[in-house]
């Protein structure tokens, strides 16, 4: 399958930096649920979990050696008879981020990781956000001041789904979504709930119900000619998103069986490109797939930790962890920002403009 037009796009208006050089990405996932779907109840998984796909990276001239990575292992103090290290053996219970970073386990990660100047890329998916643009992209009027329109539209959608979040899930179910039959039923029903609430003159929103006046007897584009309830029926886009981003890197899969087959089925082409070196391998026979597998577990509870969280209390929180917390944080941190440097792709996410507002509030802290 050709990828030249996302290619285009991830380079043109996407803005990603140093595209073209050469990496050695290393890949694991988390929260992958094969499939994100309404249930009579629900999701089928908890929607507030992301999926995230990452790990270790390299530029292709400084990857890690087999000492350093021995240095690393020897670190984690485990048992003789463990074949592969997971991210429970790390973790070892931490119920929360801040917890999690006083397991000595994940301290020598992030240090090794600091010390070597080492680079971490991943992608993160808010399931239940990635659920609902299509909302909004299904309406020209959300396109006629960009980008930036489009995404805050999105925004304040998504923002206020969540304070009602019962009611607005009980009527995705029951119209089937995104399998619409009923365009004029569902149009009306979110006219009437945003008019119903206090918005306080929120332009966004106004502008929001006034487009969707004009859709009662029209059809939502996105929302037509799916499949009942499946709002996702694959992760496989995620992961050639992630492949075509970097043409010219070698990237180091675990397996992952259903988007091997896809991939499989219809292979990544791209113009000006005569092969793209991807495969999957057993973790087990790849120690540095193991590390992705730490540092994506680490990363989901980072996100559910700035998940959980208001902007507001953001702040507050961080201003009162102890000095300790502060220093490995920090270091969280300064990983983040050097792989930042290294290529602004090695962070990619479908998420709101008030989740990315909390990752950059956490990138720009001042922590010492």
């Amino acid at each position: 399958m050709d990828y030249s037009q996302i290619y285009d796009f991830i380079a043109s208006a996407g803005g990603v930096t140093n595209i073209e050089k050469k990496y050695i990405l290393y890949y694991d996932e988390t929260n992958n649920p094969r499939t994100f779907k309404l249930t009579d109840d629900g999701f089928n998984v908890n929607e507030h979990e992301f999926f995230i796909l990452g790990g270790i990276g390299f530029e292709a001239d400084k990857s890690a050696s087999g000492d350093d990575i021995d240095e690393l292992f020897s670190k984690f103090l485990l048992q003789g008879n463990t074949t592969e290290v997971k991210f429970k053996h790390i973790r070892q219970n931490a119920q929360d981020f801040l917890s999690l970073l006083s397991k000595p386990r994940v301290t020598a990660l992030i240090e090794w990781l600091h010390e070597k100047q080492y680079s971490i890329h991943y992608s993160y998916v808010d399931n239940f956000y990635y659920t609902i643009v299509d909302i909004v992209d299904s309406m020209d009027e959300s396109w006629f001041g960009g980008l930036d329109l489009n995404r805050e539209l999105k925004n304040r959608l998504y923002s206020l789904i969540k304070e009602d979040q019962d009611w607005f899930v009980c009527l995705l179910i029951e119209i089937d979504y995104p399998n619409i039959k009923n365009h004029k039923k569902f149009v009306e029903k979110i006219v009437d709930w945003i008019w119903s609430l206090n918005i306080d003159d929120d332009f966004y929103l106004e502008y929001l119900r006034q487009s969707l006046k004009s859709y009662r007897d029209e059809k939502l584009v996105f929302l037509e000619n799916n499949e009942d309830r499946v709002a996702i029926c694959d992760y496989s886009a995620f992961y050639t998103n992630l492949i075509v981003t970097y043409p010219n890197a070698d990237h180091i899969l675990d397996h992952e069986l259903f988007v091997e087959e896809i991939l499989n089925t219809y292979p990544i082409e791209l113009s000006g490109h005569k092969s793209i070196n991807y495969k999957f391998v057993d973790s087990k026979d790849e120690r540095l797939v193991q590390v992705s597998d730490l540092i994506v577990g680490v990363l989901r509870y980072w996100m559910a930790f700035l998940e959980s969280v208001s902007i507001q209390n953001l702040s507050g929180i961080l201003n009162g962890v102890s000095e300790s917390q502060k220093v490995k944080l920090k270091k969280f941190q300064e990983i983040l920002l050097h792989s930042l440097n290294i290529s602004t792709g090695f962070k990619h996410g479908v998420g709101s403009n008030a989740f990315e507002l909390k990752i950059s509030f956490f990138l720009e802290y001042d922590f010492l």
